[in-house]
């Protein structure tokens, strides 16, 4: 478990294209604004390792790490912003006592539109050393004729700001949290968001209300005891600043939600912050389940200890971390009552109607990819291909490519309107638009295709899957390239751009 939550949180960090190795290591996050009059920028948040680069003495005769950054922002081939710079870390007198971590914030001017960013990191004392470098688009999007949200800025905190520094936004310095990762030992989750043009859309003086929460991500269900809101009037910028005591929030992937809503509670806009958190001390107890009587309920019919094992192995695809977590240790255990009290609040948080009938149409579509992607002893629900149709149903189209000269078997499939099948319970509404996965099959024999490319929020995202589909026949020592030569009879590109 811990395991999958440290990959999960190196997705969002700089480290999730380093296209060569490095020593020098680093995380980042950031956040899109918009000022009114003057148009929106591109923010940064940046913390380097201080144990990854190396301290010299300086002029001061103190040592002291520096890192050489560049940034550029590219649209259509086109440079649209870039920057180079040193970043210093603290002066130290004693490198005994270790190196501390150093952050950074910068902000970049960008007009509305996609963007493809590339960071590039060196570590200046060691000029020999690879650089560490990643790749990512990115969407700057405030249209003016509705109200558009800012990006939520995770914070380590706040104060009132004496005077504007680089750090002041709406009068008060933000000092960023460089994750989104919450360890046992972070106790408060602190954020800022700004929302714009709800003077012009609702009106001078009209009232709106700002409400905040956090939602499981799996099951989008909101957490009762994290959630607040705020009355305030429209204007050309309302703001969020404000905190959740996560103390008690247990192991697992969340949403950080805020939304705007009008006089007559009419959703006019949100915006949402995937985060995880690690809390062990806050999980679910079997204690917690001994006292619950399902003598009445459909899980009494399931009496038979390998039938329910069977039952509770399929529910991996539309769990939680934390319901992984005790899925598995219940497995191991295998004490009946347990698991049957555990089977029905699973399903019962997922359906308070008619949890049964959620539980029979989700195992017809377990039978489906069991009979499709299960191979060689392996469940299909286990395989990549099964998961992704169990979280998010079939996909609109299906691109199936066997014997492509040059190229493993692939699969590329595309979701219009991508709806999370953890979800559909309680929120149908929360969707995202035009997602891809990208499969292929380089062992050739079974059926169990991997999953090394998507668009998808929370999936792996790979901007080298071209060389991964043709690397039987392409071998290449640039570490830069990102797409495969063209192949006689190759379609993956055309198939990922135009699938049908």
């Amino acid at each position: 478990m811990k395991k999958l939550l440290i990959l999960l949180v190196l997705t969002a960090c700089l480290l999730v294209h380093n296209t060569a190795p490095a020593n020098v290591l680093a995380y980042m996050t950031s956040a899109s604004f918009n000022v009114p009059g003057k148009g929106p920028y591109y923010e940064t948040y940046l913390s380097v390792i201080g144990n990854s680069v190396k301290f010299i003495k300086n002029s001061n005769g103190k040592f002291q790490g520096t890192v050489d950054i560049s940034i550029q922002f590219m649209q259509n081939g086109v440079l649209k912003n870039a920057q180079k710079y040193s970043l210093n870390s603290p002066e130290l007198t004693d490198t005994t006592k270790g190196f501390p971590n150093f952050i950074d914030q910068q902000r970049y001017p960008l007009a509305n539109g996609m963007y493809d960013v590339e960071i590039t990191i060196t570590d200046k004392n060691v000029p020999s050393d690879k650089p560490l470098v990643t790749k990512m688009p990115i969407n700057i999007r405030f249209p003016e004729e509705v109200i558009s949200a800012s990006d939520i800025q995770l914070l380590e905190s706040y104060t009132k700001a004496a005077q504007p520094t680089s750090l002041t936004k709406s009068g008060f310095d933000l000092v960023p949290y460089v994750s989104t990762y919450f360890p046992e030992n972070a106790t408060k989750l602190k954020f800022y968001a700004e929302f714009y043009n709800a003077k012009k859309v609702l009106g001078e003086g009209q009232k709106l209300i700002l409400s905040y929460f956090i939602e499981n991500y799996e099951s989008r269900t909101k957490l009762v005891d994290y959630s607040a809101f705020s009355k305030q009037n429209a204007n050309e910028v309302n703001i969020v600043l404000a905190e959740f005591n996560i103390a008690s929030l247990p192991t697992g992937n969340y949403n950080l939600v805020i939304e705007v809503r009008d006089k007559d509670n009419l959703l006019q806009a949100e915006q949402k912050c995937f985060v995880q958190r690690t809390n062990k001390a806050a999980q679910m107890s079997s204690e917690d389940l001994k006292s619950l009587d399902v003598s009445n309920t459909f899980v009494s019919n399931y009496k038979n200890l390998d039938t329910l094992v069977a039952y509770m192995r399929c529910l991996r695809p539309v769990s939680s971390s934390s319901e992984v977590e005790f899925e598995e240790h219940q497995l191991k255990e295998k004490n009946l009552a347990l698991m049957q009290q555990f089977f029905y609040v699973f399903w019962k948080t997922r359906s308070t109607e008619n949890p049964e009938l959620s539980w029979l149409e989700y195992y017809k579509e377990v039978q489906k990819v069991n009979k499709e992607f299960g191979t060689y002893g392996l469940k299909g629900y286990d395989t990549d291909r099964g998961r992704v149709y169990l979280q998010y149903g079939a996909p609109d189209q299906r691109s199936v490519s066997e014997h492509e000269p040059s190229a493993y078997p692939y699969e590329i499939w595309e979701y219009y309107t991508l709806t999370d099948k953890k979800q559909v319970f309680t929120n149908p509404n929360n969707k995202q638009s035009n997602k891809k996965f990208v499969f292929y099959n380089p062992d050739l024999v079974s059926n169990k295709f991997k999953l090394i490319h998507s668009t998808a929020k929370g999936e792996i995202y790979n901007t080298n899957w071209e060389l991964l589909l043709h690397k039987r026949d392409t071998q290449t020592n640039d570490l830069d390239a990102d797409k495969a030569p063209d192949h006689f009879g190759g379609n993956a590109n055309d198939s990922f751009s135009n699938p049908r």
